[in-house]
C-alpha cells in the first residue's frame, strides 16, 4: 500500500473536483489517500468583488506570505507522493499556495518527496509553474509530473466567462457564451492522468510519467499564450511595484491605482489578443526555433536559468 497526500486551496470547488477524480484510481488500488487543504487564516472572498480581486495582485504577484491555518497532524506523515493542486493567480501561485510553498510546514512536507502538480485555470499558467518550480527545488522537493487544465474557450471568451464567475458565482452559459472554467469532460479525464500516476507509483519509477501524461493531453501549449505571459510578466513586475507605492492597503493613493489597473489590464487583453496571436504567426516565421524550444520546454519540469 502506498501513501499519498493531496493538498489544495480552492475557493469555487473546482480544484477539489479535479483531485478527488484524479484519485480514484489510488484509491481503487487500495493506497491510503489523504487530502489537505492549505487554508488562509483570513480568507479571501468568492465571489469576488472587483476591486478586491485586483487589490490582491501586488501581494500575490510579488508571492507576500500570508498566515495560514495549521496542517493537520496527518499532513507531516511520511508519503510516497504528494499531489499539489493550485490555480495561477496574476501569472503567479494563488498567494495562499505561495504562502504555504514558503512556510516552514512545506519544508516538512515537501523535502525529498515525489511531488506531481495540477492545476486549472482560464489559459495561462507558464509563469506560475516556473515559480512553482523554484520553490519546490528550495524545498528540496522532486518534481515528476505537472497537469495543466484549462478553460478551452479562446482567449476573450474564456476571459469574459471567468470574470463573470470570479465576481457573480455563476459559470453556467449565458447568451452565446459558454460555462466557465474546466469542462466537465476535461474534469473526468483526469482520471486517466490519476491512473498514470498510479502505476508509476507503483513501478517507483517516474522516468516516462510526464511523457504519458503529455500523449493523454496533460500539457497543451498555444504559442501566442507564450508571448502574452512573457510580456505579462515583464508588465505585471511594473505594475505591482506601481500600486504597491500608493501606500497601505486601504489608503486612497493604492485605491486609485488599483482602479486604474482593474479597467487597464482587461482592455489591454482585449486588445492585445489579436495582436499577440498575429505576432506568434510571424515569430514562427522568424524565430522559429527559439519559440517552439520554448514550447518543448513548457512541456517538461526540469527548470532552466533565467535569460
Amino acid at each position: 500500500m502506498k501513501k499519498i497526500l493531496i493538498l489544495y486551496f480552492t475557493q469555487s470547488g473546482q480544484s477539489l473536483n479535479i483531485l478527488q477524480t484524479m484519485a480514484k484510481p489510488f484509491i481503487r488500488a487500495g493506497h491510503r489517500v489523504h487530502f489537505e487543504e492549505i487554508q488562509p487564516v483570513e480568507k479571501f472572498p468568492f465571489p469576488w468583488s472587483a476591486f478586491d480581486f485586483f487589490n490582491a495582485f501586488p501581494e500575490t504577484f510579488g508571492q507576500k506570505p500570508m498566515t495560514l491555518k495549521s496542517l493537520s497532524a496527518q499532513a507531516f506523515e511520511a508519503y510516497d507522493l504528494v499531489i499539489l493542486g493550485y490555480q495561477p493567480w496574476f501569472l503567479t501561485p494563488s498567494r495562499p499556495v505561495s504562502s504555504f510553498l514558503q512556510s516552514d510546514d512545506a519544508k516538512r512536507v515537501l523535502k525529498q518527496r515525489d511531488v506531481v502538480t495540477i492545476l486549472g485555470c482560464r489559459n495561462m499558467w507558464l509563469g506560475a509553474q516556473e515559480k512553482m518550480k523554484r520553490r519546490l527545488l528550495e524545498n528540496e522537493g522532486r518534481l515528476r509530473g505537472h497537469i495543466a487544465l484549462v478553460d478551452r474557450m479562446g482567449n476573450l471568451t474564456s476571459l469574459i466567462t471567468i470574470l463573470r464567475w470570479m465576481f457573480t458565482g455563476n459559470r453556467k452559459p449565458f447568451w452565446f457564451f459558454p460555462a466557465a472554467g474546466v469542462t466537465e469532460a476535461d474534469v473526468q479525464h483526469s482520471e486517466t492522468f490519476g491512473e498514470l500516476i498510479n502505476h508509476a507509483l507503483e513501478k517507483e519509477n517516474y522516468d516516462t510519467l510526464q511523457t504519458e501524461l503529455n500523449k493523454e493531453g496533460a500539457i497543451e501549449i498555444k504559442s501566442n499564450l507564450v508571448l502574452m505571459e512573457r510580456r505579462g510578466q515583464k508588465a505585471f513586475s511594473v505594475w505591482s511595484k506601481f500600486i504597491a507605492s500608493g501606500g497601505s492597503v486601504q489608503s486612497t493613493g493604492r485605491k486609485i491605482r488599483v482602479y486604474i489597473f482593474m479597467y487597464l489590464l482587461p482592455t489591454a487583453i482585449f486588445f492585445l489578443s489579436p495582436l499577440l496571436w498575429l505576432l506568434s504567426k510571424i515569430q514562427l516565421t522568424v524565430k522559429r526555433k527559439e519559440l517552439l524550444e520554448d514550447v518543448e520546454y513548457y512541456k517538461q519540469n526540469s527548470l532552466r536559468q533565467s535569460r
